[in-house]
């Protein structure tokens, strides 16, 4: 896991060029809940550290429950993005398009650099691991920050 804030970069900048399309809230919550299962082992020191959880199996599976509970609670949700001025429509299929894009990011990132995922599960491999810098993986994370502050500024602004 880039730690795992360094996530909601890239989820962020693709939630604000979809806004109209998938939910922000979804995929931010998508990029990060991946995590909880890592997060656990990493205080209780169970390994292996990314378990299934960091497959796309595993990924897709929470993106669904967590786009139920998303749903659940869409009323709630609406009125929090309607005072920060964000377009969002909580339709089943937003929020599901949202996590899924959420968790996939965070698996296909993290893929690059460790070597206990294996993102294709049941396959053995990881055919990712080390084709990108661990390095560069961080940067492109924190800079996805960038555009998508801006994005969301002009937007807010343009909207207010």
């Amino acid at each position: 896991m880039p730690f795992t804030p360094f996530h909601l970069g890239p989820a962020f900048l693709l939630g604000e060029i979809f806004e109209k399309k998938i939910s922000l809230i979804s995929i931010l919550l998508g990029s990060t809940v991946v995590d909880l299962r890592a997060t656990y082992c990493l205080f209780a020191g169970c390994r292996p550290l990314h378990g299934p959880l960091h497959t796309f199996l595993g990924a897709t599976t929470v993106a669904f429950l967590l786009s139920l509970l998303l749903f659940s609670q869409r009323k709630w949700l609406q009125r929090i993005t309607d005072k920060l001025k964000i377009e969002q429509k909580y339709s089943f299929m937003s929020l599901l398009a949202g996590s899924l894009i959420g968790t996939w990011s965070h698996v296909f990132l993290d893929s690059f650099l460790y070597t206990d995922i294996r993102p294709l599960w049941p396959l053995p491999n990881n055919p990712l691991l080390g084709l990108v810098s661990s390095g560069a993986i961080y940067l492109i994370c924190l800079l996805s920050f960038l555009p998508a502050t801006g994005i969301y500024c002009y937007k807010y602004l343009k909207r207010h």
